[in-house]
């Protein structure tokens, strides 16, 4: 069985950690640094949320949502949080699997912050992000922290290596979902689910579709 590389490889796309920039691309994306820096920030959070509540199913301790909320108003972006993370942080009775479904948008959150120079490159989709380094503060905005200083620092990448790292990782949810639907086998090591929700963070860069209504349409 191949791995991710190998594939990668076979279908003719770069397996650099950042792939060369195309130089020749200057159209500006729809989004701002600033928004993606926002979005990142509300993601984080409701993930931490999401983490915390499954915890008290579990039995333990959760951070308190109505504090997170009382944040994102103070900090001026309760405007920006979407309807679907509005309705889970003011639900009284989370499900698992909500908890579930924003967990797995960190992935989504490590993109964003490539794309605004937090994070150095998102490499072949193989692996989970580095959770921990999402707590370090030099990356993200601690709880209930002043989010300005974060929101001034972040700078978009040029157009022409965020075009680079789009194209791969479309074209390679499009090979991964070619190979599903004809039952051929996927590389071993190839992460299903950080390939989509980097193609869903990179849908959303591409469009002014709100974030709950992006589709990863090949």
């Amino acid at each position: 069985m191949l791995s991710t590389i190998e594939w990668t490889k076979l279908h003719n796309e770069s397996v650099e950690d950042v792939p060369p920039e195309e130089v020749s691309f200057t159209e500006r994306y729809p989004r701002t640094a600033r928004e993606i820096a926002v979005r990142a920030i509300i993601l984080q959070n409701v993930i931490d949320v999401a983490y915390n509540l499954q915890h008290v199913v579990d039995g333990t301790d959760a951070v308190d949502a109505e504090t997170m909320i009382a944040w994102f108003q103070a900090q001026g972006i309760w405007e920006a949080v979407t309807p679907q993370e509005k309705a889970f942080l003011l639900s009284p009775t989370p499900t698992l699997e909500q908890c579930h479904d924003f967990q797995q948008h960190q992935e989504a959150e490590w993109t964003l912050l490539w794309m605004i120079g937090k994070v150095e490159a998102l490499g072949l989709p193989t692996h989970f992000c580095d959770g921990l380094r999402l707590a370090d503060e030099t990356i993200m905005p601690g709880l209930l922290t002043d989010i300005e200083s974060f929101l001034s620092s972040v700078e978009l990448h040029d157009p022409g290596i965020l075009l680079a790292e789009d194209d791969r990782t479309y074209n390679l949810w499009c090979y991964a979902l070619q190979d599903r639907r004809y039952n051929r086998p996927l590389p071993y090591d190839l992460n299903l689910t950080v390939l989509y929700e980097r193609r869903y963070a990179f849908e959303w860069l591409n469009s002014t579709d709100e974030w709950d209504h992006v589709t990863c349409d090949a």
